[in-house]
């Protein structure tokens, strides 16, 4: 009797130990990709030597004093260490958008999509970003390089860094738009996507020359129509 119940015991243990190696495979096996992203963002921001912050504080200064369209020119071997990344990135999206949504955990589902939605039409053109991210700090800087009026929305300084608020709009926004990654444009309430890529991503938009045409439809550009000026939404930096 004592046998048998030293064998159950053992098996029990046997049993249980392999669960948690199943448990901790798996566990590893999900931030391999979260890994592999991290270090790709950070040799982007290597190659680019972009400061994170210089899209800040440019964001904060008026209209006037930011860059005008001549001071930033873009072109394939700027953006080639970024384009490499972002590829690298896409792949992993379907990874990110489940691993977005365990992060977030519990919460209102409605809520978050209301609060979405109101950062979206609170300007011509809002931009979710973190503040150590290269990608948003291109963005911005692209946004700066022909004048355009936009809002900003700081997601927290990374994706890991999150507050439990900043988590649920990033899982929300990747149930919405299947995007995860961050910057996530909107021109006029509408998503663009990122940096690179998306629908179609801020430099596509500039490379065919549709970038201006949808600010200033959007009204985050003077007009230069006859009435273009009162259609001007004005600087929305705070």
């Amino acid at each position: 009797m004592l046998a048998s119940t030293q064998e159950a015991i053992a098996r029990t243990t046997v049993a249980s130990a392999r669960r948690h190696g199943n448990v901790r495979r798996r566990l590893a096996s999900l931030h391999r990709p979260a890994l592999i992203c991290l270090v790709l963002s950070l040799a982007a921001t290597a190659f680019v030597n972009v400061d994170p912050r210089a899209g800040s504080r440019a964001a904060q200064l008026p209209r006037q004093a930011r860059m005008s369209p001549a001071a930033v020119e873009s072109n394939d071997l700027e953006y080639m260490p970024m384009k490499m990344a972002s590829f690298a990135t896409g792949i992993l999206r379907p990874f990110f958008v489940v691993q977005a949504a365990i992060q977030a955990g519990r919460y209102d589902k409605w809520a978050t999509r209301s609060a979405i939605e109101a950062d979206i039409t609170s300007a011509p053109v809002v931009i979710y970003t973190y503040k150590w991210s290269p990608f948003a700090a291109e963005a911005k800087k692209l946004l700066d390089s022909v004048g355009a009026d936009y809002t900003e929305i700081s997601l927290g300084y990374e994706w890991f860094l999150a507050t439990p608020e900043q988590a649920a709009k990033r899982a929300e926004l990747g149930a919405l738009y299947g995007r995860t990654s961050m910057p996530h444009v909107f021109i006029g309430g509408k998503s663009v996507g990122g940096l690179m890529d998306g629908d179609p991503g801020l430099v596509p938009l500039k490379e065919t020359g549709e970038l201006v045409p949808s600010l200033k439809q959007a009204g985050a550009l003077p007009d230069e129509g006859l009435f273009g000026f009162f259609l001007y939404s004005g600087d929305h930096q705070p």
